[in-house]
């Protein structure tokens, strides 16, 4: 499958398009659009480069192959490490903080979050093979002409596939991706069976990589509208600490606002949301370091674990 995707790599935006997106639980992002003739890719807001890692992939379907999830986090995070806006840190490591805090299968929001924030990511993601379908059907004009006509064969593989920011363990994007395999017509026959028959290695694959393309491009967009944001690890008169630094393109002179929080919101399905005021404190970076900058407080009071974000 490896192989696959790297050679359909060129390809990426067009089985972006051509995949289709269903199930969305909260997408942020926007739609695929066409203009001029070309992919609209993301723009992003954020003044530094966002530090990203991808959690090895629930197998909710149980596809048999061995690390098939470790396998799909890493084909994603090589996509997400194409663009020079966004530092991807190794599945590997992901793994190793999972297991060190006992988290399995799908983790929440907010322990994603939890974890995220101990491995100075500004934003985690999870996915999981919800759903691989095989079926037949006619299309269009084959639909009219049943007895003579073939069938074409069809594997729909469904990736599930979120962002959720490591400072406030909001949920940035929430998609259900579709990959659809065309096997092409059977046989004609005058009947027909009703038992499905199970898809093959390369028909799963295919559909597999289509899905994870635009897993790919829902990702993207939804990081794209992620503000830089760091907690603040220590503070002190008139000074925060925060643990991103030079490695990520912060330069003297950066300014941050601590904004307040009005409200926060829980939907009927648990995810949060907060509803931002007015900036209570404003800073700038001072020192930085490899993996960290001290901030002067230009105004306001900071205090460790407040979350300020980067103004452009």
């Amino acid at each position: 499958m490896k192989n696959r995707l790297s050679a359909q790599a060129g390809l990426l935006a067009f089985l972006a398009l051509a995949a289709g997106g269903c199930g969305a639980v909260i997408d942020y992002a926007r739609d695929n659009e066409l203009r001029l003739g070309f992919l609209n890719s993301p723009s992003f807001i954020s003044p530094a480069r966002l530090r990203v890692g991808v959690m090895p992939f629930h197998d909710g379907v149980g596809l048999g192959a061995p690390g098939a999830g470790s396998n799909l986090a890493r084909l994603l995070s090589a996509e997400l490490a194409k663009d020079s806006r966004l530092e991807v840190v190794p599945v590997e490591e992901m793994a190793a903080a999972m297991n060190a805090w006992n988290f399995y299968d799908s983790p929440t929001p907010a322990q994603a979050a939890q974890l995220g924030s101990d491995l100075r990511l500004n934003a985690v993601v999870m996915g999981s093979v919800s759903e691989i379908t095989s079926y037949s059907q006619r299309k269009g004009w084959r639909r009219l002409a049943r007895i003579f006509t073939s069938q074409r064969d069809y594997v729909d593989a469904v990736l599930a596939v979120s962002a959720v920011d490591s400072a406030t363990g909001i949920i940035l994007v929430s998609r259900a991706n579709v990959g659809e395999y065309d096997g092409g017509p059977g046989e004609s026959q005058f009947f027909e069976s009703d038992l499905p028959e199970a898809p093959s290695q390369e028909a799963m694959e295919d559909s597999l990589d289509k899905a994870l393309a635009e897993s790919t491009h829902r990702t993207m967009e939804g990081l794209a509208n992620l503000p830089f944001k760091a907690r603040v690890i220590s503070a002190g008169e008139g000074t925060a600490v925060i643990a991103f630094g030079r490695d990520v393109g912060l330069r003297k002179g950066q300014k941050f606002v601590h904004l307040e929080i009005l409200r926060t919101i829980t939907n009927t399905i648990g995810e949060t949301y907060q509803v931002m005021g007015a900036a209570s404190a404003r800073l700038e970076a001072a020192e930085l370091n490899e993996h960290s900058a001290t901030l002067e407080v230009t105004e306001g009071l900071i205090y460790p674990g407040d979350v300020v974000q980067a103004v452009n």
